[in-house]
């Protein structure tokens, strides 16, 4: 079938690892024809810049067209409205199921025009990453108070033509029905995961042992992998300090550190030689790393880091979060309340090699975790159009 996806307000960068890249990606992989339908924001050098309007295919096979947001009166109508013209389109294209990302963009009147015009047989599903604390407008400021009105209203509109709308994690799905006021029957959990391409299971003893051999891990030694942006919110000293203690265990941390926590952090490296910092990997690289590792521990706020570790069938710690039980499915993962220093020493230490580790492992090895490969998450995303 004729599939869309318009990502609208966010910026969209070719050959990402993101959900509007790895969606369309495996959608075509399904077999079936696959549209982008972006504007021309997007990152250059690190910032975020315009790229030109444009119509191309991207190695998949993927289609993508770059269309010009609308500008109105006054930057702030622009940004408040938020709008690329892409009715005529779909006229040309005659999608069967659009993915449309995100709920703050007055595209999606466009889309519902085409349902009603077009083709009232089509599918629309939306997705949301809104939560409280990415979301900018959930004070009482009157300002907050009319902005969130406007994109309630947006969505009061379009809500009876959409079948889906789906948040990334079951707390973002709450969300959703509280600040857009969306009904419960109408949201559904669609969880961001990782590239099935990119972990390489076949050659998983080859990476683990080359690994360990560039770090001097011991085969005997229990291995635990940690990282991603080094803050003070992440709670990587308690986890240092804990690892410390332990004997027969290596930490390997991995990203870059804060500068306001640089100073500790670098002291904690160098009290503990059981403890190393490799910085920054590529993103490719960190499943090669999640691979190696008897263990991955996150004692600190959810990324989708979590995800794809769970993708990459390796046992799990995490600290526990309203709305982010989905990363345990079925005994892979486990969570801990308190992440103090002893309290991440006592759990570690029972997952040294023990039955309980066992057994997280003998789940995370099975077909339980596959649903956090994107192959996996692009069958679930089209189950509106197949019932």
């Amino acid at each position: 079938m004729k599939i869309a996806h318009i990502v609208p307000s966010t910026h969209y960068n070719d050959y990402w690892g993101y959900q509007e890249n790895l969606l369309p990606k495996y959608h075509v992989k399904m077999g079936h024809e696959v549209t982008i339908i972006t504007s021309t924001l997007t990152f250059k050098d690190g910032k975020l810049g315009d790229a030109e309007c444009g119509d191309y295919t991207l190695n998949d096979g993927t289609r993508v067209v770059r269309l010009k947001k609308k500008s109105y009166f006054h930057r702030i109508i622009t940004s408040l409205n938020d709008r690329i013209c892409i009715y005529s389109l779909l006229q040309e294209i005659k999608p069967d199921f659009i993915f449309f990302h995100g709920l703050i963009s007055t595209t999606i009147f466009d889309v519902i025009k085409y349902k009603r015009k077009i083709n009232p047989e089509c599918k629309i599903v939306q997705d949301s990453h809104l939560d409280y604390f990415n979301y900018p407008y959930i004070g009482e400021s009157l300002r907050d108070k009319i902005i969130r009105g406007f994109y309630r209203c947006i969505n009061k509109k379009s809500l009876p033509h959409i079948e889906k709308i789906y948040g990334v994690t079951p707390w973002r799905k709450e969300f959703v029905e509280k600040f857009f006021s969306i009904p419960s029957q109408k949201t559904d959990v669609l969880i961001m995961g990782a590239d099935d391409e990119n972990i390489n299971f076949a050659q998983k003893e080859d990476i683990k042992k080359k690994i360990k051999a560039d770090h001097k891990i011991e085969d005997g030694e229990f291995f635990i992998v940690s990282g991603g942006k080094i803050d003070r919110n992440k709670n990587f000293t308690q986890l240092m300090n804990a690892c410390g203690r332990l004997g027969n265990t290596r930490l390997l941390l991995f990203g870059n550190v804060n500068d306001d926590m640089r100073d500790e952090f670098d002291a904690l490296l160098e009290k503990y030689e059981n403890i190393t910092h490799i910085g920054w990997l590529d993103a490719d690289k960190v499943y090669d790393y999640f691979l190696a590792a008897d263990l991955v521990v996150f004692p600190g706020s959810h990324s989708v880091l979590w995800e794809q570790a769970c993708a990459c069938k390796i046992p799990c710690v995490f600290k526990r979060w309203d709305g982010t039980e989905h990363v345990d499915n079925g005994g892979n993962s486990t969570f801990l309340d308190d992440v103090s220093e002893d309290a991440l020493y006592k759990k570690i230490k029972s997952l040294i090699f023990t039955d309980e580790y066992n057994a997280m492992k003998a789940v995370a090895q099975s077909e339980a975790t596959d649903v956090y490969l994107y192959s996996k998450i692009a069958e679930k995303s089209l189950e509106c159009f197949h019932k």
